[in-house]
């Protein structure tokens, strides 16, 4: 090691002394204090409006800006190209309102609620949207999650209604288990219906977001990482599933709530399994095998030669609802179909407020992951088409939409990826494809509606199970995520089985609550490591990861990456101490080179305020030690204790300890701030680039 050319450098041969020492003249053209700091270079506070101006200031806000910052379509509407863009704008409304009608049919009967509410909430709350939002190309309507965490409100607050093998039977001998367990459920409900309770869910989800919109926290997405998400749709996917398992079968069970409630459902599923229907089985295989090798095979194929996608989904609907017209399934195999669908618009009828205290909690989980959904589909197609959107605009947007449809029978509405996608890929450019797609369902709604009558729920839950494959496809950012963090993997697997054998919210909350856990963790724990230089070159890099890269004589670098404040300084203070080592240069004898050119420089500069700046240390002593700031973003006053008390330890020792690279955000610690005091007007030295720069500690 000793041979090694690298180990037997000089210390000016690393560049970091001028000439081979310190410059003599480099504290007197730099000032020391920070009075003289600010003197020189005209240091000025930045100026904060004061709470009360701004206050004022909002109060004289103009109506007309308010108006237009409200109701962005009044922004653009009036610029709006009708040549260039009327015909795409067309032909993706008519195409999304296909897509709107079995999923929304679906996706209501996943939310509890009768099938005709999923065209509702693709109707009344959209066209409120389409004035208030900021997206372009999301297509706001049902959306499986949202649905299904709305289902535990309705579930829990309305009346159980009793299952249809009930309303023959005789007497209580004829009845089974279920049924009794249904019955009974349903004297002990509230008198609330289940579009009831979805109109106050509706309603409180919309106040939530309105609120969060007016306290501009618009930020709080941010809770929600790409990670969790993964895992909580995954593991929400799950209960999608579940819920759609006695619809596929035709065997009829209670519905649970609570944790274990997918165990509880799965268990009476293979108890009754003796009771499943037959046919509403072979419907389901069907029409899942039909939706499946459609767009497993025939969609990459036939998407190359239709200018739209081929609405699968609807033509399934649509097969189905005339088989069982014509084979009168409902009469002839006891096959549950969707029954009576109301033509006409809804009456709008205030929902119950007395239900509102109940549903504040379900109603704020729900506005936040809703909200998530909305903007991660919203950016995602800002950033590809390079325009921007106003995540607090967006609250204000759906919370105002939401409380609109709370009057119309709506369950709490969001974005969907599928549409959304379908929307732009057809050529959609505006929310005027919203508008085209409100009018051909208003068209559903006054005339087509009766026609789904005879459809039957199994074709419904086959279009929600197939829907599910992206979801459970998640499953795969598990092992990536755990790859590049472990602390992402366990957020995900935390997440995911939360979800799953507890419920949606606990599982989210729990998801929430160990991310955070997870930051503070890794904001306990920067990373401290030694820092070596690559030779002919000012290239510092960490020399346990670059073998180039070795250590300069006499010195050691020790980098520090992240904040330093009251819960990790003591941490940091180990590490580096460890990294230094048990050095101490009064018990090295002659190791320190009295005689040299450098030695000579550092009396000069030690007159200047630099206590043994320049001490030289032979045979790879260590004698002076050099913290790396450059990646410290933050530091308190506990930190600056513990940085003062690592000075006096290392004096103690005989050893110089600088701070280098200090970021210009470090308040405490950067020449234009408050240097901190040590007594005995001692000198602590940072050290830039340039060379050594001492501040005056007195």
């Amino acid at each position: 090691m000793a041979d090694d050319p690298k180990h037997q450098r000089k210390p000016h041969e690393f560049g970091l002394l001028t000439n081979g020492h310190v410059r003599s003249n480099f504290f007197t053209q730099h000032p020391c204090k920070q009075t003289e700091f600010d003197k020189i270079y005209l240091y000025s506070k930045p100026q904060k409006q004061a709470l009360r101006k701004r206050i004022v200031k909002s109060g004289h806000c103009q109506p007309g800006r308010t108006v237009l910052s409200l109701f962005p379509a009044l922004n653009w509407l009036p610029k709006y190209e009708w040549k260039e863009n009327i015909m795409s704008d067309i032909v993706a409304g008519f195409t999304v309102a296909i897509m709107h009608i079995p999923q929304g049919m679906a996706y209501a009967l996943l939310g509890g609620v009768p099938p005709i509410v999923g065209i509702y909430m693709a109707f009344f709350p959209v066209l409120l949207y389409v004035l208030m939002g900021t997206s372009r190309h999301v297509s706001m309507g049902t959306f499986a999650v949202v649905c299904m965490m709305a289902s535990k409100s309705v579930l829990t607050y309305s009346v159980s209604e009793p299952p249809v093998s009930v309303s023959p039977c005789k007497n209580l001998t004829e009845l089974n288990s279920t049924d009794l367990a249904v019955i009974l459920a349903s004297k002990n409900s509230t008198d609330y219906t289940p579009v009831q309770v979805a109109t106050a869910v509706c309603f409180v989800v919309g106040v939530w977001q309105v609120l969060l919109g007016v306290c501009r926290l618009g930020v709080l997405s941010v809770l929600l990482s790409d990670t969790l998400v993964s895992g909580f749709t995954t593991g929400a996917a799950v209960h999608v599933l579940t819920s759609q398992v006695k619809n596929l079968l035709g065997v009829k069970v209670p519905r649970y709530s609570g944790p274990l409630k997918v165990i509880y459902t799965y268990m009476d599923v293979f108890q009754n399994i003796g009771q499943s229907n037959p046919v509403a089985i072979g419907i389901s295989a069907v029409s899942i095998s039909v939706l499946c090798l459609y767009n497993e095979v025939l969609k990459p194929i036939i998407g190359k030669w239709l200018p739209v996608p081929l609405p699968i989904e609807l033509l399934t609907v649509i097969a189905g609802t005339l088989v069982s017209m014509f084979l009168n399934l409902t009469v002839n195999h006891n096959v549950t179909v969707v029954g009576e669908v109301p033509t006409g618009l809804p009456e709008p009828v205030a929902p119950p407020f007395a239900l509102i205290p109940k549903l504040l909690v379900d109603g704020l989980v729900i506005a936040i992951v809703a909200f998530s959904v909305n903007m991660s589909m919203a950016s995602i197609f800002a950033r590809k088409l390079n325009y921007s959107v106003d995540a607090n605009q967006e609250l204000l947007a759906s919370g105002a939409s939401n409380i609109l449809g709370s009057f119309f029978s709506c369950l709490p509405f969001s974005a969907s990826l599928s549409r959304s996608l379908i929307q732009q890929t057809v050529g959609g450019k505006t929310q005027l494809a919203s508008v085209v797609s409100c009018l051909l369902l208003l068209l559903v709604l006054l005339l087509i509606g009766p026609f789904f009558e005879p459809l039957p729920n199994s074709v419904l839950a086959s279009i929600v199970v197939v829907a599910l494959k992206g979801m459970f496809l998640q499953v795969k950012d598990l092992p990536v995520a755990w790859r590049q963090s472990p602390f992402d993997g366990m957020i995900w697997l935390t997440t995911f089985l939360a979800v799953v054998l507890l419920d949606i919210d606990y599982g989210l909350g729990l998801g929430v609550a160990l991310s955070l856990v997870c930051v503070l963790i890794m904001g306990q724990r920067p990373k401290v490591c030694l820092l070596g230089q690559v030779p002919n070159t000012e290239i510092f890099l960490d020399i346990s990861r670059y073998q180039a890269a070795s250590e300069i004589p006499g010195i050691r670098i020790v980098q520090v990456a992240g904040g330093l404040h009251f819960a990790n300084k003591d941490h940091v203070r180990r590490k580096v101490n460890r990294l230094v080592g048990d050095i101490s240069v009064k018990e090295t004898v002659g190791t320190i080179v009295k005689n040299s050119e450098a030695y000579e420089e550092a009396e000069i500069t030690r007159k200047a305020n630099c206590d043994s700046a320049a001490l030289m240390v032979e045979n790879n002593q260590v004698s002076c030690v050099i913290l790396d700031m450059m990646s410290v973003c933050f530091v308190d006053p506990s930190a600056i204790k513990t940085l003062i008390a690592m000075y006096k330890d290392f004096k103690s020792r005989g050893l110089l300890f600088c701070l280098a690279d200090c970021s210009g955000y470090l308040p405490w610690l950067t020449s234009p701030a408050y240097p901190p005091r040590i007594p005995g007007n001692e000198v602590l030295t940072m050290c830039y680039p340039q060379g050594l720069w001492n501040l005056d500690l007195a």
